[in-house]
């Protein structure tokens, strides 16, 4: 990245219109612009107190990324979150209160965004798959 590129990046307006809707958090909005503009994975854990803007983020996100998928921690199992990956590839995962999860369900998160591999074993049926994927969650 040209050194002209990430002064821009740097100095983006806060009205920038993927996070328009959000007030302050300049530092983070210019993370995710980075992160966004650059061309490898990369993965954000968003923490804080309730009402800080942590689900907002990634519901902006999830209007203006195309390829995304957003997931409640919650709700979401280990094997629906697989099933879901292998069949649709999305390019962002967006998982909100991922600490909501349950710890056994994440493991293979780990392992994704570490490796960019997910893979799956159950009796006679093996699969797997190089994922080029980015995972923003909060917590």
């Amino acid at each position: 990245m040209n050194f002209q590129r990430l002064i821009g990046i740097l100095t983006k307006s806060q009205d920038d219109t993927m996070v328009q809707d959000i007030v302050r958090y300049d530092s983070i909005k210019r993370l995710f612009r980075m992160t966004l503009d650059s061309n490898s994975n990369s993965h954000i854990l968003l923490t804080g107190p309730p009402a800080s803007a942590k689900t907002m983020f990634l519901m902006s996100l999830l209007q203006h990324l195309k390829n995304s998928y957003f997931v409640d921690g919650g709700n979401a199992t280990k094997t629906g979150l697989i099933d879901y990956l292998f069949e649709n590839q999305p390019r962002y995962l967006l998982i909100d209160e991922i600490d909501k999860s349950v710890p056994k369900h994440q493991t293979f998160l780990l392992n994704l965004m570490e490796t960019g591999i997910i893979s799956e074993t159950k009796y006679r049926k093996t699969r797997e798959s190089k994922m080029d994927i980015s995972v923003f969650a909060t917590r």
